[in-house]
């Protein structure tokens, strides 16, 4: 039952069939009994038609996705570090005249593989992160991890982390401008595809962060099977399939696997909470996760 007093939130984006926001949103106002309502606004043209018809309509705030994450942040009165750093935004809160950007997809990420295992991100540990690919995500996602490996809770002297990032791209110039921008040379460089081989046995964490293996998408995967190892853990961040064809090479070398969807999941918790100041409960995420898992299978 929705009345006058129900706070409005929704997702924008084009296309928008595949989106399983509504189902996390809902089921959370659902569980946290806040009067609230997630709606799907799909549109190719939001940066022709603004956001006053949503704002005069009442939504309080939106999880926004491709293709118009750099255009919220550009539109936004006040943006978080993160969208800073990344000039994208996927989440805008309305409060007043204000528009403010958050991004959430780096902690979101961080999340997923905290709750999976905390010491594939000691700082003290010396083994490498590979992160593959250089867009958005993968810029959103490396900001979060060095921001937690320099943390003064997780790493209180002077000394740089032990833990080193490498990145595997094709695109060298993306590379080079994301490790500029991000400011940390020494924590994260490049690494050739000769080198990742060369050096695989000291690569503990993959986190693949490019369409490839997605449903529908095209393209070769960026390792072969016999890079992984059962010491190595790989983080696809595709979830539609379930099992990307980069999921089953490293499933079948025995590496563990920190699923897709999970990073889609603790984003979406942590816009939940920037949209209505509640925290989540631990009890909800695995209802949710369950919830997640069963209309994946479904499509």
């Amino acid at each position: 039952m929705y009345t006058n007093k129900t706070k409005i939130f929704g997702i924008l984006g084009f296309p928008l069939g595949h989106t399983l926001s509504p189902w996390i949103h809902n089921t959370l106002f659902e569980y946290s009994k806040y009067d609230g309502v997630y709606l799907v606004f799909e549109n190719e043209e939001w940066p022709k038609l603004g956001l006053s018809p949503l704002k005069i309509a009442g939504v309080k705030g939106l999880s926004v996705t491709i293709p118009f994450k750099e255009w919220a942040f550009q539109i936004a009165s006040s943006a978080c570090e993160a969208s800073k750093t990344m000039k994208a935004s996927n989440t805008l809160l309305f409060e007043g005249e204000e528009i403010i950007a958050k991004n959430t997809d780096g902690e979101g990420a961080l999340r997923s593989i905290l709750e999976t295992d905390p010491s594939l991100l000691s700082p003290k540990d010396s083994s490498t992160i590979l992160v593959l690919g250089s867009g958005g995500s993968a810029k959103g996602i490396l900001f979060s991890l060095v921001k937690h490996l320099q943390s003064k809770k997780n790493f209180k002297t002077d000394k740089k982390p032990a833990k080193k990032i490498r990145i595997l791209a094709r695109n060298h110039i993306a590379v080079s401008d994301m490790i500029q921008s991000l400011g940390v040379e020494g924590i994260v460089s490049a690494i050739s595809n000769e080198e990742v081989y060369d050096h695989k046995e000291d690569i503990s964490l993959v986190i693949h962060t490019t369409p490839v293996g997605m449903k529908g998408v095209g393209g070769d995967t960026l390792l072969e099977k016999h890079f992984f190892h059962k010491e190595m853990t790989l983080f696809d961040i595709v979830y539609n399939p379930l099992e990307t064809e980069l999921v089953k090479l490293a499933k079948a070398k025995r590496s563990k696997i920190i699923p897709g969807y999970s990073m889609l999941l603790y984003q979406g918790i942590r816009q939940f909470e920037y949209f209505t100041k509640l925290e989540v409960e631990k009890k909800w995420i695995k209802k949710i996760e369950k919830i997640l898992l069963s209309q994946l299978k479904n499509r």
